[in-house]
């Protein structure tokens, strides 16, 4: 039996963000943005995290555990919140609460972010792909269903950014 959990996450993936900063992009940021983990019944913003859904976001936590996070922005809602908690927790940071639907203001911040940092954007399926696109990189559509995506964006000063896709956690069913 195949296992259903994806480890992919582990030293490769931290080994290609190094390998980012021996790129062209050394002096550029990088930007890992991932979509609220698992919710309970409801579209509504008071929605809360399953319990599926919280151990997503203990596991996304984990696997950044070594990527040295400086900034967690999240959105208004609170599933974004909750699933950005572990992480703050681990790197000892209040995340920076902008609405989902002031992408422009999120945008201008990870724009002017110094070189060499490392942030963690916690959106939705559809502000995590426009997010990437505005940052000048290109992502498909997230389903409904898809919540172990999570992207990498090495932003460069002298072009388009070079975006990676993982996944993390255990495989939706």
């Amino acid at each position: 039996m195949i296992p259903r959990k994806t480890s992919v996450l582990g030293r490769g993936a931290l080994a290609v963000l190094l390998v980012a900063g021996l790129s062209p992009w050394a002096s550029a940021a990088t930007i890992i943005l991932v979509r609220h983990a698992e919710r309970n019944a409801g579209m509504t913003p008071d929605v809360l995290l399953s319990p599926r859904g919280e151990e997503r976001a203990r596991e996304l936590a984990r696997v950044l555990k070594d990527a040295n996070i400086r900034a967690i922005f999240t959105t208004e809602v609170r599933r974004t919140q909750q699933t950005a908690e572990p992480a703050a927790e681990e790197f000892h940071l209040r995340p920076a609460v902008i609405p989902a639907k002031d992408v422009d203001t999120l945008v201008s911040r990870l724009q002017a972010l110094p070189d060499d940092e490392t942030v963690l954007v916690v959106g939705h399926a559809d502000t995590v792909p426009f997010v990437v696109g505005r940052l000048g990189g290109a992502v498909p559509a997230i389903a409904a269903t898809e919540y172990d995506r999570l992207v990498v964006v090495v932003t460069s000063r002298k072009g388009k950014p070079a975006v990676l896709t993982l996944r993390y956690g255990e495989v939706p069913r």
